[in-house]
């Protein structure tokens, strides 16, 4: 398989770091070491800013999560009285290791913004997120989440707003070496709004693949994919975040399709939080 940007940075950096600074001995064991990065066997220190850079460009290039702005400008709608697939606030109590915490935060600023599309009382989820976020110290998450998105004076606006709310809180968790936090926040909001997909009451203007509602989100989860195999080798958890969410590729690739997997696709996003 050909290996991605990212997996040639990641043995590159390594690389280069052993060779730098162990002389002769460094250079003789070069093929050793990239093994060992190729093996997942690379400590969390040995994160590059080169690497870091690179990973924030990934993210920042997924495709835009347009289910809310596309709700609040009419172009989709979904039935406030079918949003019971939303996860519960009640679930964030038994939540206990950072990588769950992390992920529910990814899932309900997810259903935050829906529920802000819809015109729906979101006060409970916001304190759901105020907990989460204080527990794992990133409490600008919410800050950057709560501010105002401008009314949609044209699809395009209102769209490139939440584009660059996303692209903020990618830049801050990254400043804050926080990088498999962002990426598990991203991959719980986009398993969340796989079941906006799934949702029996969601009706799409036109054809919803050529309107990019399911290419957007095959390809959001591609590279998501891609990101999660790369750096399992500085964090492991990854590894089960990433064969957790592959599946959802294959059931998305159409609104019908992930109607069909509704039960898969809210079980693919529970099991993100066990």
């Amino acid at each position: 398989m050909k290996k991605s940007i990212l997996s040639l940075l990641v043995v590159a950096a390594f690389v280069f770091s052993v060779t730098s600074c162990g002389g002769k001995k460094a250079n003789e064991n070069v093929a050793q070491e990239e093994a060992a990065v190729v093996a997942g066997n690379v400590p969390k220190s040995l994160l590059t800013e080169e690497v870091k850079t690179e990973t924030v460009q990934f993210l920042k290039d997924l495709p835009d999560s347009d289910i809310p702005y596309r709700i609040a400008t009419g172009e989709v709608k979904l039935g406030v009285g079918n949003l019971s697939f939303m996860l519960p606030v009640a679930k964030a109590a038994e939540l206990a290791t950072p990588s769950q915490k992390a992920r529910a935060i990814g899932i309900y600023f997810a259903d935050f913004n829906v529920l802000k599309a819809l015109g729906q009382p979101f006060t409970d989820v916001e304190n759901v997120l105020a907990k989460l976020t204080s527990d794992l110290n990133i409490t600008f998450v919410l800050n950057i989440l709560k501010e105002q998105v401008p009314p949609p004076t044209s699809k395009e606006e209102f769209a490139a707003a939440l584009k660059v709310q996303e692209d903020r809180l990618i830049d801050e968790l990254a400043v804050n070496n926080k990088v498999d936090v962002q990426i598990e926040i991203l991959s719980g909001a986009t398993a969340e709004f796989a079941c906006v997909y799934a949702n029996p009451s969601l009706v799409v203007q036109g054809d919803a693949t050529s309107a990019g509602l399911s290419d957007n989100m095959q390809k959001r989860l591609q590279t998501l994919s891609q990101i999660t195999s790369d750096l399992t080798v500085y964090y492991p958890d990854l590894k089960t975040l990433g064969e957790t969410i592959n599946p959802l590729q294959e059931k998305v690739t159409s609104i019908q399709t992930a109607r069909n997997n509704s039960a898969a696709i809210l079980g693919i996003r529970d099991a993100l939080l066990k």
